[in-house]
């Protein structure tokens, strides 16, 4: 009697990624893949891949998300799903972004819009409209991250992708930052990355770098300054939107250096500076998350901390030393509490 052998041929890739359930989910994002989709296919599909990124899920979660099994959801990252079906996967990834979206409303006592916010975010707003370089420039802890990654949650229907310049590393540890945040093979070569960076960005998409000050030169002289001429062609090629936030020291050095930086300058299409000297307004929206009817003296005081070293962070440090002091006391925040924090901390720093 004669058997007739079958073999089932199964993907590797797809065998490696969803071995583990419970693994976190790092398909690399390649736009090219769903050329052949709409263009709310598209942007369905790029929102789904950097949720899942930005939200480190597993398997598990992204199966739970829009109900379909491991395979299914790798094909669809992939673009290698059957052309003839799309319309339903798509249609759960659209009614799983509704609820995520409602559920990013949740208020987490962290972000407060005020002057310098929304300052910021007309700043990317420009970016991502006109496909241009901005630069967000302020001085330390004046809450330019935050208002930053408060904008990329609001508005990152897979179109926002923020990462933090790494401190050392060079070129390669700036590749493989962003890599990260796009789900590309860190370990590859710079080549192989720089292919996996193109690929990933498009003129529907914007590259947030935090710290970006971190790209200049360590050395004034420096005639090639590599990682920004890296940021700056993945912009060019792509013509994706680029946000560089920054302290004053990066303009400075981008415009006194020796090499003058012409290239990237001509290209910041909204370069935004924020004020040294922040308002009644700029810390009432911080305190009211925290005393709903603060009084003018209050104000007043925590504006007075928001103008020193430190700025709006020591104010938010300040108002959660006073939350754990009530906490602690089983009693409800109050304004002494936060004057019970200041004393605190003007003890600490050897100021009282």
């Amino acid at each position: 009697m004669n058997q007739t052998s079958t073999t089932i041929t199964i993907d590797p890739i797809l065998s490696a990624e969803a071995s583990s359930a419970h693994s976190r989910i790092n398909v690399p994002l390649n736009l090219t893949v769903w050329r052949d989709r709409t263009t709310e296919e598209q942007d369905l599909l790029t929102w789904f891949h950097q949720y899942i990124l930005d939200n480190n899920l597993s398997w598990d979660d992204a199966v739970e998300a829009i109900g379909y099994d491991r395979s299914t959801v790798f094909r669809l990252l992939k673009g290698t799903y059957q052309a003839d079906s799309w319309g339903k996967p798509i249609a759960r990834i659209k009614s799983f972004r509704r609820i995520a979206i409602a559920r990013g409303t949740i208020t987490k006592n962290v972000f407060a819009e005020n002057s310098i916010s929304r300052m910021i975010w007309a700043g990317l707003d420009y970016a991502l409209a006109n496909n241009s370089i901005t630069t967000i420039i302020g001085e330390s802890r004046q809450g330019k991250t935050i208002a930053a990654r408060a904008w990329a949650e609001a508005n990152n229907h897979g179109r926002s992708v923020f990462v933090t310049a790494p401190p050392v590393g060079g070129i390669k540890g700036l590749m493989r930052t962003i890599a990260g945040a796009i789900g590309a093979n860190k370990n590859h070569s710079i080549v192989q990355l720089s292919e996996s960076l193109h690929r990933a960005f498009n003129r529907n998409r914007i590259l947030i770098i935090d710290e970006a000050h971190r790209l200049m030169p360590s050395d004034g002289r420096t005639l090639n300054p590599v990682l920004l001429e890296l940021l700056r062609d993945l912009h060019d090629q792509t013509h994706c939107a680029l946000a560089l936030v920054a302290t004053a020291r990066f303009e400075e050095r981008l415009r006194s250096g020796s090499y003058q930086f012409e290239q990237l300058i001509g290209r910041i299409g909204m370069p935004i500076r924020l004020p040294k000297k922040l308002g009644r307004n700029d810390v009432l929206p911080l305190i009211r998350q925290y005393i709903p009817q603060p009084s003018p003296a209050l104000i007043a005081t925590l504006q007075d901390v928001a103008n020193h070293p430190g700025r709006l962070g020591i104010v938010a440090e300040t108002l959660k030393v006073a939350s754990r002091i009530a906490t602690k006391a089983k009693v409800p925040l109050d304004e002494d509490h936060i004057h019970k924090a200041l004393d605190l901390r003007a003890r600490m720093t050897g100021q009282a």
